[in-house]
């Protein structure tokens, strides 16, 4: 007779990183496959966004519902990108990765001397129609998914917000995903917000300042927080720039989080937030790796064969964290061991 093994939930935090996302996508596909770590509630900025609000309304259908919903995601990414759409049209895409990716960060580059509120420059939000064809805002909306975080910058103040429940429209995922020199700030109750990045990437406070019935948070990064070497060209160090302006409010966080467990640990608790940081569980599948060979570029690079090198990227990653770590979630951290953000 098969032995059950017992399954714990685990919060998913689901980093940004524009066309990187897909990475997540592919962990997201293995973590699903895997079965073992039902999700207890998912939180997103930018591309995570996206991730977040696929994969909550996709299981509503169960995991392979969410497989599918994933999927969906960005073959619509791709489909209605010019670069995506160029490669479908073509039967032999004419151009290497190399010379994608350069003639993206010279147009980045050209980008910087032009607003997205210039004249004559479309002032719809291209990702719109991405979003309306994928997700289900009404079931986004509902309670019949698991609780779904996404976030965003308010401009004028410079403070994040957090999306949920029935603020989890199409303009708060626009708003979690607007990159400022691509798109205009996105409008919602009369105030406008930038990419969620800048400022909680992801956000882990909704994971504790409620109880979701898990105290494991997994988070899946996509913007490395190492990458050797000295950048030198105007590209590499714009690039360099958005990776560790982007990973601030991840390192803030996590060094939050476990000098507080330090601090706290072994007191008798009364407040239950408290309670719920002591006890809390930190895991991350971490893209150093991967995507620190990668230049920046490939942020913008949506070409189907792209998007999926990066899925399966993830999905090895994802299989090599469970080979090395699923024995412990549920049991004790599996991040501060490894990574010096934390000492």
């Amino acid at each position: 007779m098969r032995r059950l093994v017992p399954m714990t939930s685990v919060c998913l935090a689901l980093q940004g990183g524009g066309a990187h996302g897909a990475f997540t996508w592919g962990v997201l596909d293995r973590l699903l496959e895997d079965g073992r770590f039902p999700t207890a509630a998912i939180s997103g900025t930018s591309a995570g966004a996206l991730n977040a609000a696929a994969l909550a309304t996709g299981l509503a259908e169960g995991p392979e519902g969410a497989r599918r919903r994933l999927e969906a995601l960005w073959l619509e990414v791709s489909r209605r990108s010019p670069l995506g759409a160029a490669e479908n049209r073509l039967p032999f895409f004419p151009f290497s990765r190399s010379m994608v990716h350069e003639t993206i960060e010279r147009m980045k580059l050209f980008g910087q001397l032009v607003s997205p509120y210039s004249l004559g420059l479309p002032s719809d939000n291209a990702l719109r129609s991405v979003v309306d064809a994928v997700i289900d805002f009404p079931l986004l909306q509902s309670e019949r998914v698991v609780p779904t975080f996404v976030s965003a910058t308010d401009v004028e103040t410079g403070n994040v917000r957090v999306f949920s429940g029935r603020e989890l429209t199409a303009d708060a995922l626009l708003a979690s995903a607007c990159l400022p020199d691509i798109f205009r700030a996105v409008e919602i109750d009369g105030r406008p917000y930038w990419d969620g990045g800048y400022v909680g990437n992801p956000m882990l406070t909704p994971f504790f300042a409620d109880d979701h019935g898990s105290t494991d948070i997994l988070i899946v990064q996509v913007t490395p927080f190492h990458r050797s070497g000295t950048p030198e060209t105007p590209g590499d160090i714009m690039d360099r720039v958005q990776e560790i302006t982007f990973n601030t409010s991840l390192i803030r966080d996590l060094r939050m989080l476990t000098e507080m467990q330090r601090l706290v640990k072994g007191e008798d608790l009364e407040n239950p937030v408290l309670r719920r940081i002591a006890g809390l569980r930190l895991h991350m599948i971490a893209a150093d790796d991967e995507m620190s060979r990668r230049s920046g570029a490939g942020k913008l690079d949506t070409r189907w064969s792209e998007l999926t090198t990066l899925r399966d990227l993830g999905r090895e990653a994802a299989g090599r964290w469970l080979a090395e770590n699923a024995k412990h979630v549920g049991q004790r951290s599996t991040l501060a061991g490894g990574f010096s953000i934390l000492s």
